[in-house]
């Protein structure tokens, strides 16, 4: 069931353009903006999302960082310079480099806000109110945890099987890189690539319904242990082959 929660004051749907190349995100988010109620457009890059904010009209435009053909940053400030019509409306960043002030502060200031990559439903929820000038009550953040749940099976559930299978494999594949440079982190003593692996990993596994990966991923985040290796990607491994 769509949220109510965002609408325009004729109770239309609001409108989002979202710009991200990696192909498990931009399904999952787009899926999780539709269940809050919005109307999406989602693009593969940002010369795409310059052409429809071009000829069109957006309430929000979400932007990932690092795109090919025309990155983030470039679309946002192209959109700002170049059309008067997106002057006040809200741009937000997607970036997996939010704990990196010296990458942060490269792109700032072409957004308006920023969401860390890849976000959770309760995250981008209160990312979207916050651009929109909305307060969220306790009953629409309840709901909102409860469709973060509910996203991995609406989504299998809209798919083929072998769609859906596609989609989880390419998710898997995601984890288990994000697994291995974590590991990678560990050897290198880098504090900061290992904080950065845990929380993609942790918000692709909940995104996808892998629960006991996304505990993993705490925990060996937490524990600075890298002999939780094995078991996390033999958990990968149980998750893909039971989708």
């Amino acid at each position: 069931m769509k949220s109510q929660t965002f609408r325009r004051a004729d109770g239309s749907p609001r409108r989002v353009l979202y710009a991200e190349d990696q192909t498990t995100s931009r399904i999952i988010t787009t899926a999780m903006l539709k269940r809050m109620g919005f109307e999406v457009d989602a693009v593969e890059d940002g010369e795409r999302a310059l052409e429809c904010a071009r000829h069109d009209n957006y309430d929000v435009i979400l932007l990932d960082i690092e795109m090919p053909i025309m990155d983030g940053v470039t679309a946002a400030r192209s959109i700002r310079a170049d059309l008067a019509h997106c002057s006040t409306t809200p741009i937000l960043a997607l970036s997996a480099f939010l704990a990196d002030s010296t990458e942060h502060t490269k792109w700032r200031d072409a957004f308006d806000s920023s969401v860390s990559k890849p976000a959770n439903s309760n995250e981008l929820m209160a990312a979207m109110a916050k651009a929109l000038g909305q307060k969220l009550n306790a009953p629409e953040i309840k709901a909102s945890q409860k469709q973060h749940d509910d996203v991995a099976t609406a989504l299998r559930g809209a798919l083929s099987v072998g769609s859906w299978k596609r989609l989880a494999a390419t998710a898997a594949e995601e984890m288990r890189q994000l697994t291995l440079t974590m590991a990678a982190g560990f050897e290198a003593a880098d504090s900061e690539l290992i904080n950065h692996c845990a929380h993609a990993l942790k918000g692709l596994a909940l995104n996808f319904g892998a629960n006991r990966v996304s505990n993993l991923a705490q925990n060996m985040r937490d524990a600075h242990d890298v002999k939780v290796l094995a078991l996390m990607l033999a958990e990968i491994s149980a998750w893909e082959k039971a989708n």
